[in-house]
């Protein structure tokens, strides 16, 4: 049974990317059969990071989905060995196109008919983009009925709507039955972690890449970043069914 993970977020310039890209480097570490693909029109991120191979997929045109290239999405999963790993970064451009695609047609439910599992990310971004990227979680699990690891992304400011902490919304504590995991990225100093986080994908690095290529500070930093990252990946439940609502914040 081949897994698909579908980052989905409506919002750009939240660190969907960078989760993704992130997620397929935990998941290739831990030995597993990994194929990415980028489907962004307009920013292929994931595509720039040379060791994750990505394949570039344009699921969508002028906000219609191509048909033939989700067939393809499609057979690339079906194809997969057993346990296989598809990664798929759908660019925000694309989101509402693939909702309303998926509303109509099942995919994912067509997937799961076939054997596979079909995972959703999604990120939650602090600051001013909390409210558009908490609506367009609430779209997304009103669309689907998929499990779904929920990122918050706290590099942009407190994780807060409304003056209440976004982790507390009601509308999380009724979907926890789906949520495999929540994934924190915790604010950082921006002089040391921050600087050396935005070097690295600005160059599109790896975390194993900019541990060899920076000098000691930046690469000891950026190698604590990646370990309490991992940490918190390695709690994920990806192996079993649906599981209650995991804090995995590291410290």
């Amino acid at each position: 049974m081949a897994t698909l993970y579908v980052t989905l977020q409506g919002k750009g310039g939240v660190g969907k990317s960078y989760l993704t890209a992130a997620f397929a480097q935990w998941l290739v570490e831990q030995g597993r059969s990994v194929a990415c693909i980028d489907t962004d029109t307009l920013n292929p991120t994931l595509l720039q990071y040379a060791p994750l191979k990505a394949t570039h997929l344009k699921l969508s045109q002028n906000h219609v989905i191509d048909p033939r290239a989700l067939d393809t999405l499609v057979g690339i999963v079906a194809e997969a060995p057993d346990d296989g790993q598809v990664v798929v970064d759908v660019g925000s451009n694309g989101f509402e196109t693939l909702m309303a695609y998926e509303v109509e047609n099942g995919v994912f439910a067509l997937l799961q008919e076939l054997g596979h599992r079909v995972v959703v990310q999604t990120v939650i971004a602090g600051g001013p983009d909390a409210e558009e990227t908490v609506k367009g979680t609430m779209a997304l699990l009103a669309a689907t009925d998929v499990p779904v690891i929920l990122w918050l992304n706290e590099h942009l400011g407190p994780l807060e709507l409304y003056g209440r902490p976004i982790a507390e919304a009601s509308f999380l504590h009724e979907a926890q039955g789906r949520i495999l995991g929540t994934i924190l990225l915790p604010a950082r100093t921006k002089a040391t972690f921050g600087k050396d986080t935005e070097e690295m994908l600005r160059q599109r690095l790896t975390f194993a890449e900019a541990i060899e290529q920076f000098d000691l500070m930046p690469r000891t930093r950026i190698k604590r970043i990646r370990d309490e990252l991992w940490a918190q990946l390695d709690a994920l439940p990806l192996d079993g069914a649906e599981g209650e609502v995991q804090a995995s914040a590291s410290a």
